[in-house]
């Protein structure tokens, strides 16, 4: 819980600096939403398998930059959960379910397209985005566990009892901490104040860790999501 403090701190204080620094043409909106992620794995025969889609929530602020009559840049930061469920556990080796959720800080850039339409504007976009996961939380259903995730190069399994893998015996080795990949969004801006927009993420970082001897496990470990967002215009 401290941790979480810590982070939203430090993740309002980066909003208020980017406010502060926005030019006077620009528009500043504040936007939050829910969203669904999951993560897909492929082992190194190519063979894959996708995990259960979870609920997360993202919430942050995103600055309109106008280029052209039609045409924005747009940076924006978020606060974000991501994850995944599992039935059959194929990641922790068991057979009950087991639930993930890796808190992570989001960057992105998009370029919008916003015709006008109607009494508002269109919303069209695509664009980069990267991600530092923070840390997070997992949880077996059957079981009733709750541990800590650590994300990072730490060690070579996924359940550590070594505290510079995450302090117990209940820490689970998520993955890599950066993570990128592309944004598609579409929505509708209305009155110039309000937008609501539909978003998916595809995740392009292979996230498998390095282990502690330099020796990585063979295939590819990334993130999906997809949700929706409503904003709201500061400025």
């Amino acid at each position: 819980m401290k941790n979480d403090k810590r982070y939203v701190l430090i993740f309002l204080l980066l909003l208020t600096a980017t406010a502060t620094v926005a030019q006077a043409q620009t528009e500043v909106s504040i936007k939050g939403g829910a969203h669904y992620s999951k993560v897909i794995l492929e082992d190194g025969a190519d063979n894959r398998q996708e995990a259960q889609f979870t609920p997360g929530w993202h919430i942050g602020l995103d600055v309109d930059v106008p280029i052209s009559n039609k045409f924005y840049i747009q940076p924006g930061l978020l606060y974000t959960r991501k994850g995944f469920t599992q039935e059959d556990s194929w990641f922790a080796g068991s057979g009950n379910n087991f639930e993930v959720k890796a808190n992570y800080l989001d960057l992105s850039v998009n370029f919008l397209y916003k015709p006008r339409l109607g009494s508002g504007k269109l919303l069209l976009g695509t664009g980069p985005y990267t991600a530092y996961g923070l840390d997070g939380k997992w949880e077996s259903d059957e079981q009733v566990v709750i541990g800590d995730i650590v994300i990072g190069d730490h060690g070579d399994v996924h359940f550590s009892n070594d505290a510079m893998d995450g302090g117990d015996g209940n820490s689970y080795l998520y993955g890599k901490p950066l993570d990128y990949g592309v944004n598609f969004l579409a929505g509708y801006e209305f009155f110039n104040k309000i937008s609501t927009q539909f978003n998916v993420q595809l995740g392009l970082a292979n996230l498998i860790p390095e282990y502690s001897d330099g020796t990585k496990r063979d295939g590819t470990f990334k993130n999906i999501a997809f949700g929706v967002s409503v904003g709201y215009k500061l400025q």
